[in-house]
């Protein structure tokens, strides 16, 4: 059985996974099933045999997202610089799992570790960036108000409840005090408040460019995963990226790269320091790796 990581998930494990391929995938049946070690926070993901992975959501607020994959992964991958899961067959609710769920292909590489990219990570970092978002976006689905990486004002409520839950930790002894500084991460916020919105026409976004979804091989990027965040709106919602995985004297190389303005830079840092702020109370029993990527993406953003 797969960990539980949030209270009203379904639990998933390889038999269900079989049961799934045989009534209703049986060409894939015969193939072996594992789960992957590093699993994500809104899908579980199995290794099926050697090219084909199974993503199945955790619970049902994150079935849009992979109904988004589903529909437009297959649209864009041929044109991105960089292997992604493109989805190769689809599955239904059913008796035994409520949910849609699909089949992939699978991406092959090692997850990308926190500050992980020197020059030639931000360079390839950047070409697919600015790829992604020179694509056609007719239809795309957009980014709602309220939602991370859409407009920012919007999320202040969340932002600051965020700020609170994590500045809360530190003050049980739970996290050490030194992580945040409150007067500069408000800083950060209302700087990306208080930022211009993005004027130009809406790119595609993937909103979540963390380290566990960039995939590298002998350390250089080779992949891109977990799409669920794919959306049309505001390229700070790539840009935040930078803050994960970019050596701080290499941000600028990927920041000119995908031409980012003082105002997007300042929307992106903001956005990348509530993801952390959010990220760091929710998952700090139940989840590492997320634990990790969020003590170092508050250091990044309120470092800069």
């Amino acid at each position: 059985m797969v960990d539980l990581l949030h209270p009203d998930e379904m639990p998933i494990d390889e038999r269900l996974v079989q049961r799934l391929l045989t009534t209703q995938l049986p060409q894939f049946c015969h193939l072996p099933i594992r789960a992957v070690t590093t699993q994500g926070t809104d899908n579980v993901i199995f290794r099926l045999g050697a090219e084909l992975s199974v993503r199945l959501p955790r619970k049902s607020a994150v079935v849009r997202g992979l109904l988004i994959e589903r529909e437009w992964l297959p649209r864009l991958a041929a044109s991105l610089p960089l292997s992604v899961p493109v989805p190769v067959a689809s599955g239904d609710p059913s008796p035994d799992y409520p949910f849609p769920w699909m089949v992939c292909t699978w991406v092959t590489g090692e997850p990308v570790v926190p500050d992980g990219f020197g020059a030639e990570g931000a360079q390839l970092l950047g070409d697919f960036v600015s790829v992604l978002q020179s694509l056609d976006t007719d239809h795309g689905p957009v980014i709602e108000p309220g939602q991370r990486a859409g407009p920012v004002g919007p999320y202040d409520g969340v932002a600051r409840a965020a700020l609170k839950a994590a500045l809360g930790l530190a003050a049980a002894g739970r996290i050490e005090p030194t992580l945040i500084d409150e007067n500069a991460a408000i800083d950060v916020w209302e700087a990306a408040v208080e930022a211009p919105a993005w004027p130009g026409p809406d790119v595609w976004v993937h909103r979540d460019l963390m380290g566990a979804n960039l995939l590298a091989m002998n350390g250089r990027l080779t992949g891109v995963i977990d799409f669920g965040g794919l959306a049309v709106g505001d390229p700070a919602g790539n840009v935040m990226g930078a803050f994960h995985v970019v050596q701080a004297e290499h941000r600028p190389t990927f920041r000119a790269i995908v031409a980012a303005d003082d105002a997007t830079w300042a929307r992106a840092r903001g956005w990348a320091l509530t993801q952390g702020l959010e990220a760091l109370p929710y998952y700090l029993d139940t989840h590492p790796g997320m634990v990790a990527m969020a003590r170092h993406v508050i250091s990044s953003a309120l470092a800069g």
